[in-house]
């Protein structure tokens, strides 16, 4: 069953590592108010796919975090001294 959806992070997002010890390890992301969790499969033989989409996922996000960063100094850089 295929799900998508859009969040727009509020003022207090953050995301992070939540489990204790190897209990339930989980990729959390709140988006102030609402969150998300991503839970590795049960299956350590499907684990490597696993790591494999978390790695993507930090990547993805470096590479957005990036593009941001220029396109904010462009819009800086555009709105000129006051």
């Amino acid at each position: 069953m295929a799900f998508n959806a859009m969040w727009k992070p509020g003022p207090q997002a953050v995301a992070g590592m939540q489990g204790n010890g190897s209990a339930n390890p989980a990729l959390v992301i709140y988006l102030d108010p609402d969150s998300l969790a991503i839970l590795p499969p049960s299956d350590p033989a499907v684990w490597p796919e696993f790591i494999r989409l978390l790695r993507q996922i930090r990547d993805s996000a470096d590479e957005l975090a990036v593009f941001l960063d220029k396109h904010k100094a462009v819009c800086d850089d555009d709105a000129g001294p006051e």
